[in-house]
């Protein structure tokens, strides 16, 4: 008998190893529906469901019948407090309170403290769906949707869910479809049939500026290429407070000794992945940057800055390279203001999508504002890195 549990001792920490190893691969083009017993709230890329560390994450707003726009009731409430930053869900008898600073969430009543935590993503708190359901004994599913290439239904149920998995999903056919339409409309920038009026010609005076770069085609995607932490905590500073959001690539010594700033990173919204140099030991680096991330925030990453010719390999395993278009490092004698124009220049007219990587150092942090400020006033998109986006 002892024998048999060392045994199986031995396979669940095998298990855990390979979790940890190999990456989740994020697919792109997913699309995750949400269902409340048996309803459906309309489906919006910023209240979308994803994967984290091997966990689904849901907007904390989903248990609450007052927030999730259907009314449909779980028998859980929910407290947003801003003051000391927690996010708290609760019924008569118990109640979950998510510290947003620590990244840890506790058992109010017992003073149990779990390594649970939430997540930021555009512009809304998530939180782990199968530590919710467990503490407060819901049930959740995760079913692939027929018909629907890449779309999977999360379903939350409480013990008034009637319906099955498979019958909630035969009956609620055409709900879900309306859903996706509404949702690909939403993406889509309305066709207006009203007349094209071309106003009169009229002769402009010549200027010696040069005109706007016009990025309101571009969504720009920021990272951070931070070799040490010294200048993480001023860059963090300024990203919030501009209301902006990157990926911080981190390699395995920054990411084991900086757990405080890894946890900031996480709990303020951002996205981390692992940076590796073009040494021959890149599986090596992966390694050690995933468990030093499993140690500091209790999660993991798929993203990773590797050389160009490592990712086609690095992405046959999962793992999600970061393709940069413009590499940015300032240097120590260039204006923030010069900076700033002579990236929007390099830019040019590019629409759809840049990806812009920016040295985590101190001449970052001191042009970052301006930087900021210019993309914001020359109309572009400044988006949340997401592992599902890149």
């Amino acid at each position: 008998m002892k024998k048999s549990r060392r045994i199986r001792s031995a396979v669940l920490v095998l298990a855990i190893f390979l979790g940890l190893w190999y990456p989740i691969p994020a697919q792109a083009a997913n699309l995750y529906f949400t269902a409340i017993n048996d309803s459906m709230p309309p489906l919006t890329a910023d209240t979308m469901p994803f994967w984290s560390g091997g966990s689904i994450y849901v907007p904390y707003t989903v248990f609450d019948a007052n927030l999730n726009g259907i009314n449909v009731s779980l028998g859980l409430y929910t407290n947003y407090n801003r003051g000391n930053n927690t996010i708290t869900i609760f019924n008569l008898r118990q109640m979950l309170v998510f510290d947003l600073n620590s990244g840890t969430c506790r058992d109010d009543m017992t003073g149990t403290v779990y390594s649970s935590r939430s997540i930021m993503r555009n512009g809304r708190r998530y939180l782990s769906l199968s530590m919710v359901c467990s503490f407060f004994g819901l049930e959740y599913s995760y079913n692939q949707l027929p018909n629907i290439p890449q779309g999977y239904l999360v379903r939350i149920k409480s013990a008034d869910a009637v319906l099955d998995d498979a019958l909630f999903i035969e009956r609620a056919k055409d709900l879900i479809n309306n859903r996706l339409r509404e949702y690909t409309l939403s993406l889509s920038p309305a066709e207006s049939t009203d007349p094209v009026i071309t106003p009169p010609a009229t002769t402009q005076p010549p200027s010696s500026q040069t005109p706007a770069e016009d990025g309101s085609d571009t969504a720009a995607y920021l990272a951070f290429r931070c070799e040490s932490g010294e200048n993480l905590g001023a860059i963090l500073d300024i990203l919030e407070s501009s209301h902006h959001y990157g990926v911080f690539f981190l390699t395995p010594k920054v990411l084991e000794e900086e757990g405080d700033l890894v946890r900031r990173i996480l709990g303020t919204g951002h996205s981390i992945g692992v940076l590796v140099d073009s040494g021959e030991e890149t599986g090596s680096q992966l390694g050690q940057g995933v468990w030093a991330l499993e140690a500091a925030a209790h999660t993991r990453t798929t993203l990773v800055y590797a050389p160009a010719g490592q990712r086609p390999a690095l992405e046959q395993e999962g793992w999600v390279c970061w393709k940069e278009t413009l590499l940015l490092s300032p240097n120590s004698t260039v204006s923030s203001t010069a900076f700033a124009n002579s990236v929007l220049s390099r830019l040019g007219q590019r629409r759809s999508t840049v990806y812009l990587t920016l040295e985590g150092d101190a001449n970052t942090a001191r042009v970052l504002s301006t930087f900021l400020r210019q993309l914001n006033n020359n109309h572009y998109n400044v988006a949340i890195p997401m592992e599902t986006k890149l």
